[in-house]
């Protein structure tokens, strides 16, 4: 029996893409549980506001300009930003793709090639990612508009705190509304500072001042903290396309999803990588005031400091997903909130002078993980599952006793042996590996992470996969 088979189909004459009745501040309450064919609605194009706004904050701005003090130049920076961004995001529209067919979250999908007890590790280090990414959220949101308004940082980091957790609160539908008018703001006032950055022109540091073997690891570090960043979207991906009628073209699905990450990451940076240039050895946030009027400056950084409460919101969304994911028997709203608070602590405590190096080596160790996870659960939807058509009925990732079991050690053990082997390629601030300091700095572990998990899985899943078992109906 087929995942799609297993539900009801929708009644004649009733539109796929009509929003049901309901209100958009109504409460979710749905948690991970499936959504059944009857509360499908919305279109693919929408996947493509819904990726767009979470990266209209600063983050997209720091990471930018990281390429400044390296000595990259803006063409430099530029290029590493451009092809990072364009790997993670196809990452992220593949996993996209999964939401309407099986209409649930991203974290639950992986109890099928990792076992229903397994998908706790990989949920687990999702949880703290995206408590990371909330409080990153947070820091970058308040000090903008502390400086703004003139108030103290810490009640301001307790205001857009409380903001995010109610907004997350609510869920699905207003995260979506949200991003609908903040893509069509941001987009307005990025296309302002565009134009005045390109009239204004850049500064000392366009020019690169890296050489040689010393440019290609500086470029190395710029592009693998990119695409942590980028690639690290992946498993919210679903969490925002599980509502999509199961019927929605993939291919639309994924050139929304991938599109609308793309363009907002590679846009920010790439204004953090000219603005950068004016001032190579400073702040970015000061450069603001050399490239545009101050009244520019000051709608450019409200703007971009009131869009990180929804990021934030997105990333306790998703928290509260990966939480259920682990059988927290909690309400959704509860784990919001728990969720919430944490990372308010951690950004009150941390938000100080070396959040910015903080930043980028919490990127780098999150790309250990992300690469060969979602190695792992890409192929087992693509390859093992015929991209959805060969899936087993949906009630199969909400049992222990299902045909996925309890632990699938071909999925556990290819995600391990992805990041062990991938060690002595690693090179950051924190361990550099034989082979990461051979290549002068430059940290491919990632990629080998991704391809050995990938190539494991496909061999072992074989062997040990609980569910080969069984012989489900090929649609």
């Amino acid at each position: 029996m087929n995942v799609r088979s297993a539900h009801a189909t929708t009644p004649k004459g009733q539109s796929h893409s009509s929003e049901p009745a309901g209100r958009t501040l109504a409460l979710e309450r749905h948690g991970i549980a499936h959504v059944p064919t009857s509360r499908r609605y919305g279109r693919p194009r929408n996947q493509f506001t819904v990726r767009f706004a979470p990266v209209i904050y600063l983050a997209g701005i720091f990471l930018g300009a990281s390429g400044g003090p390296l000595g990259l130049g803006f063409t430099g920076s530029v290029s590493a930003i451009i092809l990072a961004n364009l790997l993670g995001s196809l990452i992220t529209g593949a996993c996209a793709v999964m939401g309407p067919r099986l209409g649930m979250p991203q974290l639950p999908m992986g109890r099928a090639p990792f076992g229903y007890y397994g998908n706790f590790l990989p949920s687990i280090l999702s949880l703290l990612i995206f408590i990371g990414y909330y409080s990153v959220g947070t820091v970058l949101g308040a000090k903008s508009l502390a400086g703004l308004l003139n108030t103290p940082y810490a009640p301001t980091v307790v205001v857009v705190a409380v903001v995010s957790i109610v907004i997350g609160i609510f869920g699905y539908r207003i995260l979506h509304t949200m991003g609908k008018i903040i893509t069509n703001v941001s987009m307005v006032v990025l296309t302002v500072v565009t134009i005045f950055l390109v009239f204004h022109g850049g500064g000392p540091g366009s020019t690169a001042s890296a050489t040689g073997s010393d440019f290609w690891l500086a470029w190395f570090v710029l592009f693998t903290a990119v695409f942590g960043y980028t690639a690290s979207w992946a498993p919210y991906a679903s969490d925002y396309s599980r509502y999509l009628p199961e019927n929605s073209k993939p291919s639309s699905t994924f050139s929304a999803a991938t599109l609308g990450l793309f363009s907002s990451t590679t846009w920010m940076m790439c204004l953090g990588a000219g603005l950068i240039t004016l001032a190579p050895n400073g702040d970015v946030l000061d450069t603001f005031a050399l490239a545009m009027p101050d009244w520019l400056r000051y709608v450019v950084l409200l703007t971009l400091g009131l869009s990180a409460i929804p990021h934030n919101s997105v990333n306790l969304y998703s928290g509260a997903m990966a939480t259920l994911t682990c059988d927290v028997k909690l309400p959704q709203w509860v784990t919001v909130t728990i969720a919430g608070v944490i990372g308010m602590v951690i950004a009150l405590v941390f938000g100080g002078d070396q959040f910015q190096s903080n930043f980028l080596l919490f990127l780098h160790v999150v790309s250990y993980y992300i690469t060969p996870w979602v190695a792992v659960l890409l192929i087992d939807y693509f390859v093992v599952q015929r991209a959805g058509r060969n899936s087993l009925p949906v009630e199969n990732f909400y049992t222990p006793t299902g045909a996925f079991g309890r632990i699938n050690v071909a999925g556990i053990a290819a995600m391990l042996a992805g990041v062990v082997i991938s060690i002595p390629f690693m090179a950051n601030d924190f361990y550099t590996g034989p082979i990461g300091s051979s290549l002068d700095g430059a940290d491919v572990s990632y990629f080998v992470s991704g391809i050995v998990a990938a190539a494991i899985y496909l061999v072992a899943r074989g062997r040990f996969a609980p569910r080969n078992t069984l012989s489900p109906t090929v649609q």
